[in-house]
């Protein structure tokens, strides 16, 4: 199995990535005082913090994901949609709000994890390491 695994790492990232998806969704549309979000406000780092990071792992993983660049960005920037949706999708929350500063920090994350893969991939063709990087970087 774990050799199945490593020949398709895209479909790997692309199912890890839709299972964040539908965890971002059900975290942010829970009431305030479900288990779930009361668990989460205990934690020692800020939800400001956890909004920016899952954002850039959000980005990160459509890049990871998709084999053509434009589609891969698409992707990733649509994360922006989805949070101003899902910001818009708390104000029919009991105890939750949309909040214009929570969707500007979850642009911000998703143009972090896209600038950060763009990169990485810029780095590791540049290695000679991966052909399929370096054919993913020349896509227009």
């Amino acid at each position: 199995m774990a050799h199945t695994v490593l020949r398709y790492p895209r479909t790997v990232i692309l199912t890890l990535w839709v299972v964040l998806i539908c965890c971002v969704i059900v975290g942010s549309l829970l009431p305030a005082k479900s288990a779930v979000i009361v668990a989460t406000g205990r934690l020692h780092i800020s939800l400001k913090v956890l909004h920016y990071c899952l954002y850039t792992l959000l980005a990160l993983m459509a890049l990871g994901a998709m084999r053509r660049r434009s589609a891969a960005v698409l992707a990733a920037l649509a994360m922006i949609l989805l949070g101003v949706a899902l910001e818009f999708g708390q104000k029919a929350v009991p105890g939750r709000s949309c909040e214009i500063r929570d969707m500007c920090i979850n642009g911000g994350g998703v143009l972090t994890g896209i600038a950060i893969g763009i990169a990485s991939r810029r780095i590791i063709a540049a290695g000679g390491s991966f052909r399929q990087v370096a054919s993913w970087n020349s896509d227009n």
